[in-house]
């Protein structure tokens, strides 16, 4: 495998004094004589050469990472260590940092582990912790610390769980978005969401981990971004979904904390971004939640009972992403639900009335069903809340394929990404109208495509000259200069449109509900 580190077995010929040449010389002579050249070496490898070369009679193995534009020295151990190769691929997320530890012979994931990201204790989004970094300048270094943290307890739990030192691998490839990166390079994340949204940089490329304050021998390469919004994370997502390869046009949609589309093929790529996750993810209602043991993650509602399966662990606590795109579609197939979204009190005894709040709600698990005993609740301003939510998703998209000048039907493949799709329904999601109604054959999920090209870069170091493609000529479209947005997400809110035309599928299944009704 060419990835982004090699490991290269030497066996020098001692200096005497007839060949009086230095240890570093000797080395970076074998080097060359390999092909790998030119090769920096840092004080701290310098320093690891003497007395080591001598003592082992100049069998040596040198581990080098390639940059752009050079090899850079990480590591020499005595012998041939080539067998025990390793690297690292991060997703780095604003809520959940997932690592990977891969074996760079053969390319298998020894051992995966995730986290919840420390930078949470300063704000549920990007936007509270940048706010929190501008009032107290101090936090930066604060946010920069608990990130490091959270790295690191990553790195403890892969070394105790594989038996690999984790914290010894020559290379980590890094793929977040443009403020994530910002936070753990101590940089001002205000630049990437005030105008006129030039970050500070948008290819940070690579960083010693002692650099950062990590407890990593090895040199981190982040994925460059492409604009302030589209960052590293989607960057990485393409070169999974591989739309740079593609003669026919796809769609490439991250549902995160945030929002990322891209639309194209092989001679063309658009791409836009906004606030779309957190409310998919569960993060609304008083007990809404993410996907964790006590979450209701299915609901099925049939001749009027309703019925859920939850995270096994718990009895229902709250409810999760999944189970709420669920609940939505179930109450509309079945009345529960009209199409502007409001709850018929009439339709089930499980909707409620409730006097301090002033509205209605739904009690998707009773007090008798649920861990606290009391009955668990998605009240009328949680589906609107909702509602927003789905409508901006589903707006993302149809002002993207109307600035590609493509209809829905002409995508070839619609590409889905993130713990949202990746744990939902998908009749679902395109019965409340999150996504388009195309025949669902074309939908695909890959359920972390930004931690999955991160390893595909790791492994393979061509890939560098792909993303950083990707990252210079993806045009990035701003929604919010669309005069019609708000506009279209309106329309967006209804369930699960305004204009049922461009859900036939799900229009027909609400008239066949329809006809049965008045039959009984």
């Amino acid at each position: 495998m060419d990835g982004l580190s090699e490991k290269v077995y030497l066996a020098l010929a001692p200096p005497d004094e007839d060949d009086p040449v230095s240890d570093h010389r000797r080395i970076r002579r074998g080097l060359e004589e390999r092909g790998f050249a030119p090769v920096s070496f840092p004080l701290a490898v310098l320093r690891q050469i003497h007395p080591l070369l001598r003592s082992c009679g100049g069998a040596i193995t040198l581990t080098i990472a390639r940059r752009e534009g050079d090899w850079a020295a990480v590591a020499v151990e005595p012998g041939d260590t080539r067998q025990h190769h390793y690297g690292l691929a991060v997703d780095y997320g604003s809520t959940t940092i997932v690592m990977q530890l891969v074996d760079m012979n053969s390319g298998a994931v020894v051992g995966e582990e995730k986290a919840v990201n420390r930078q949470i204790a300063y704000g549920t989004d990007i936007l509270t912790r940048i706010t929190c970094c501008m009032e107290d300048p101090s936090r930066r270094e604060e946010i920069r610390r608990v990130t490091v943290e959270t790295f690191e307890e990553l790195l403890a739990r892969l070394t105790e769980n594989t038996g690999v030192d984790a914290h010894g691998c020559p290379v980590m490839c890094v793929a977040g978005n443009t403020a994530m990166v910002h936070f753990l390079l101590q940089l001002d994340a205000w630049t990437v969401f005030s105008a006129p949204y030039a970050p500070v940089t948008t290819d940070p490329g690579w960083f010693w981990g002692r650099e950062l304050g990590m407890d990593f021998s090895g040199i981190l390469y982040f994925v460059p971004a492409a604009s302030n919004y589209i960052g590293g994370d989607i960057v990485s997502g393409l070169l999974k979904a591989d739309l740079q390869s593609s003669e026919q046009t796809k769609l490439f949609f991250d549902v995160g904390t945030n929002g990322e589309l891209v639309i194209g093929n092989r001679e063309w790529m658009l791409a836009g971004a906004g606030a779309a996750g957190p409310a998919l993810e569960g993060y609304i209602s008083r007990d809404g939640m993410r996907a964790a043991p006590g979450a209701i993650d299915t609901i099925r509602i049939r001749n009027g009972a309703l019925t859920f399966t939850t995270i096994p662990g718990r009895r229902p606590v709250g409810i999760c992403g999944s189970g709420i795109i669920d609940l939505l579609a179930q109450m509309r197939l079945n009345g529960w639900l009209n199409i502007a979204g409001e709850l018929e009190p009439k339709a089930s005894e499980r909707i409620r009335y409730l006097p301090d709040q002033r509205q209605y709600a739904v009690a998707y698990a009773l007090a008798e069903e649920s861990e606290s005993g009391t009955p668990l609740y998605f009240t009328q301003t949680d589906i609107r809340q909702y509602l927003d939510t789905k409508a901006a998703a589903y707006t993302m998209i149809q002002c993207l394929l109307e600035a590609a000048g493509i209809e829905p039907e002409e995508l070839e493949q619609c590409i889905l990404s993130g713990a949202f799709p990746a744990h939902s329904n998908l009749e679902s999601a395109i019965t409340i109208g999150i996504f388009p109604d195309l025949p669902r054959e074309r939908y695909a999920c890959i359920p972390n495509a930004s931690l999955d090209g991160a390893r595909m870069l790791l492994l393979d170091r061509r890939s560098l000259k792909t993303v950083k493609t990707l990252s210079e000529t993806l045009y990035c479209v701003q929604f919010a200069s669309m005069p019609d947005f708000l506009l279209r997400m309106q329309a967006a809110r209804f369930l699960p449109n305004t204009d049922l035309s461009s859900f036939p599928t799900i229009r027909r299944r609400l008239e066949k509900i329809a006809e049965e009704k008045e039959k009984i």
